[in-house]
């Protein structure tokens, strides 16, 4: 049986949410990061088609519940989740009762499409980081606590952490 918790950091793509995820993994030890992105590469272009709705939220949610399971004290999950009703995909897909933190990264649309510009060693977003702001604009008071990432990924993190010792979702 499992006894660990969820971090959902959800954020608009390029926002910095697998830079903020790997700092808070090295803040503590025995966390299990998973980059959603890397989980969305394996499924094919016409993944709904075949596997129905949110298959990288469903997928995430099992493994994220396999690592608990292992005894992970903690599995860390960042990828973009538009609207609650993903977060409520992948809650689903996890035991009841598991402790579930939602955090959601947030930076004004022009640095994260500075920051965009400037990544180095990986394809340009595009047009996915203002399409991903607006959805994530539109629905923030639902995405549980909004994490302001403007400065560096090391205080974010120390955020994330501080919201989730003092009982944040």
């Amino acid at each position: 049986m499992s006894g660990g918790e969820v971090i959902v950091l959800n954020g608009p793509a390029g926002v910095g949410t697998t830079t903020v995820a790997s700092r808070i993994a090295v803040r503590r030890p025995g966390t299990v990061n998973i980059a959603g992105d890397l989980l969305r590469g394996f499924l094919p272009g016409d993944a709904r088609g075949h596997l129905g709705a949110g298959p990288t939220y469903r997928a995430g949610a099992a493994l994220a519940q396999a690592y608990l399971d292992m005894g992970a004290p903690r599995v860390l999950f960042d990828y973009v989740f538009n609207d609650a009703g993903a977060i409520g995909v992948f809650r689903r897909g996890l035991r009841p009762g598991t402790p579930v933190h939602v955090c959601t990264l947030w930076a004004p649309l022009e640095v994260v499409q500075r920051r965009e510009r400037t990544r180095e060693g990986r394809e340009p977003l595009g047009e996915r980081v203002t399409h991903t702001w607006a959805a994530l604009d539109r629905n923030r008071h639902a995405l549980g606590t909004v994490i302001h990432n403007t400065g560096a990924p090391d205080d974010a993190a120390a955020e994330i952490l501080r919201s989730i010792a003092a009982g944040g979702p």
